[in-house]
This record gives structure tokens, sequence and C-alpha cells, in this order.
């Protein structure tokens, strides 16, 4: 399904508020898939991740009476399971919970520039994993998730412009990571 658009989401909600499970039906399916892989940049687990969202979905029934038709449906949602997968993270520390999944780089018979190419994907996962954890979710909300900063701040419980300050940051830390990348490899192409 593609995005809706906000005035589609909004309507939604006032249909929820009105205890319209149809509006939630297709609510939920818009924006499951986007939520879940929300989640999983919380925790690599799936079927946990998918736990989460349905958590999530779940209490925005519960809580559909007390929706605000002003305040961004989306953004609840994704504070919510922000807030859910900290939880699990805190109750399960004993295991392996990571921020970004680690994808072995393809057999050496493929071709150069898919090898390249692989490369560079997995020195900018690592470049975003490094920055700063605020910065870091907002980056992730904007560019993997799509939302937009009014969004964003209601996620993070900041301003918007306070959004923009995390993004702007991000971005010129990736960009100064590229930039140095790129010289570094002028002078010695094994540099990594």
């Amino acid at each position: 399904m593609d995005k809706p658009s906000k005035k589609q989401i909004r309507i939604w909600g006032e249909r929820i508020l009105a205890s319209d499970r149809k509006a939630f039906n297709s609510l939920f399916r818009s924006l499951y898939p986007r939520l879940i892989r929300y989640a999983g940049s919380y925790n690599r687990n799936r079927a946990v991740a998918r736990d989460i969202v349905q958590d999530a979905f779940v209490a925005l029934w519960e809580k559909r009476d007390q929706l605000e038709p002003d305040r961004s449906i989306t953004g609840y949602l994704y504070s919510i399971v922000r807030n859910k997968s900290l939880n699990y993270i805190r109750d399960h520390s004993r295991e392996a919970v990571g921020l970004l999944e680690d994808r072995p780089l393809k057999a050496a018979e493929e071709s150069e520039g898919r090898h390249e190419k692989e490369r560079l994907v997995a020195l900018l996962k690592g470049w975003i994993s490094q920055l700063p954890d605020r910065q870091r979710e907002a980056f992730e909300l904007s560019r993997f998730e799509g939302l937009e900063h009014d969004e964003i701040a209601e996620v993070m419980e900041v301003s918007p412009n306070t959004v923009n300050n995390h993004i702007v940051a991000a971005l010129k830390t990736l960009r100064d990571q590229c930039d140095t990348y790129k010289m570094k490899q002028m002078e010695d192409p094994r540099y990594e």
C-alpha cells in the first residue's frame, strides 16, 4: 500500500476516535510495515518487532477515546513503538539487541562494483551508528521511515526546530566522514 497522506491519516484518526474498526484496520494495514522496520531498528528479532507493533496498535485502540484530532496519529504510534522497543531492550539487556542489521559482504566472485557499493553501504551504516543517539534517531526517522519533522518531533518529544538541528548536524557529520574517506582513498586506495 502506498504511503497515506496526512489528510487520510487524520480522517482515519477521527473515525477511530468514533470506534470505527474499518478505519483502524486501514490505518493498521497502511502503517504496519513501516512500524515493523522502525521496531526492527531497535531489535533484530522480527517476531519481537511484530509483537511490539501489534502491542502499539492495541494500545492505540484502547486509548482511542483520548485521541486528539490535531495530534499526529503516526507520530503517536511511532512514540509507542519507540517506548516499547526501549522497554524491551531494558528488560532483555542480556540478549544481543542491535540498532543496525549486519549484512555480510557477497562472495568474492561478484563484480567489483557491487563489492564497492556494499563496502560503502557498510561504512555509511557504521558512520550512522556512531552518530549521537538523538541525531541518529532523528536522521533515521526522517530518511529511513519518511516521517516529517513535526511527526519526528512528537516521537522524540522535542520541537520541530530541534529535529531539524539534529538532522542538519547528522548530515554534516556524515558528509564530513564521506569527504575524509574519499580523501584517504585518493591517497591510499587500500584505506578502509
